[in-house]
C-alpha cells in the first residue's frame, strides 16, 4: 500500500522504472523506496536480482548515509554490490527530495554484472599481451534484506570484525566504542537494536543503555567518543 504522501513520487517513478528495466532487460532491477519506514521501504519493484520484495527495508548503505549527512546525504552511483548469491552487482542509489529539500525516498538499480563479467573476461584474454592485472580491491558491500532485523545484525557483524580480538577478549572501552560506530551508524534508531547489540556483545540490555546514556551525554557536552569509521 503506497502512503498518498509518496504517491505522486510513486507515480512519477514507476513508468521510468518499467521502461528503464525493460531497456536493459533480466540483467536490471529497479526499486523505488518511501523512506519515512526504514523497516519497510520498499514500495515497488521492477526486476528481480536481489530477490528482494514490497515491504523489505532499506539497505545498510542508505540507512548508514542518512545518519551521517541527514538531508545533506549524497546520490550513490555505480558502486559495487553482492547479492545474497555472491553475485557481483553494480549499483545506483538516487535520493528523492521534496519541495523543501527533505529527502522522502530514493529511486534504486541494481545491474546483475555476471554476464557483462563473462564477455569482460573473454575479451581481456583475448586482447592480453603478457600484462599481469591489478588485485581485485575489497570493498564494504550493501546488505539486501528481508527485515531491517537483517540489516542490523549485518551492520554489527561488520563492525566487530574489524576488531583484532573477539568480543569477549574485549574491554569496557572497546564495547564503548562498538556502540559508538553502531550509534553513529544509525543502528539504535531501529526498534529492538539493543537487544540484538546487546546478544553479539555479551552483556545485558541495561549495559548496552549504558554505554549510549554516557555516550550521548559526552556528544552534549562537547566530549564525543573517538569513533575510528
Amino acid at each position: 500500500m503506497v502512503k498518498d504522501s509518496f504517491k505522486k513520487y510513486y507515480d512519477l517513478f514507476k513508468p521510468v522504472m518499467i521502461a528503464m528495466q525493460s531497456l536493459i532487460g533480466d540483467s536490471s532491477e529497479f526499486i523505488l523506496h518511501d523512506l519515512s519506514e526504514l523497516q519497510n521501504s520498499v514500495t515497488l519493484v521492477v526486476g528481480n536480482i536481489t530477490g528482494r520484495q514490497i515491504g523489505a527495508p532499506t539497505t545498510n548503505l542508505v540507512m548508514e548515509a542518512l545518519e551521517k549527512y541527514g538531508d545533506q546525504a549524497e546520490d550513490m552511483l555505480g558502486y559495487l554490490s553482492v547479492s545474497k548469491d555472491g553475485r557481483r552487482l553494480k549499483s545506483y542509489t538516487i535520493f528523492i527530495r521534496d519541495e523543501n529539500g527533505k529527502i522522502v525516498g530514493c529511486y534504486c538499480c541494481n545491474i546483475d554484472l555476471t554476464e557483462f563479467n563473462i564477455m569482460e573476461n573473454f575479451l581481456k584474454n583475448f586482447c592480453a599481451i603478457n600484462d599481469p592485472s591489478e588485485n581485485e580491491k575489497k570493498s564494504k558491500t550493501e546488505v539486501f534484506a528481508q527485515e531491517i532485523s537483517d540489516v542490523v545484525e549485518d551492520i554489527i557483524k561488520y563492525e566487530i570484525s574489524r576488531y583484532d580480538r573477539p568480543v569477549p577478549h574485549m574491554n569496557r572501552a572497546d564495547k564503548i566504542q562498538l556502540v559508538t560506530l553502531l550509534e553513529s551508524k544509525g543502528v539504535f534508531d531501529v526498534k529492538g537494536a539493543a537487544d540484538i547489540v546487546s546478544h553479539y556483545m555479551g552483556v545485558s540490555v541495561f549495559t548496552v543503555y549504558n554505554y549510549l546514556k554516557e555516550i550521548r551525554s559526552s556528544y552534549r557536552n562537547g566530549q564525543a567518543h573517538n569513533i575510528d569509521a
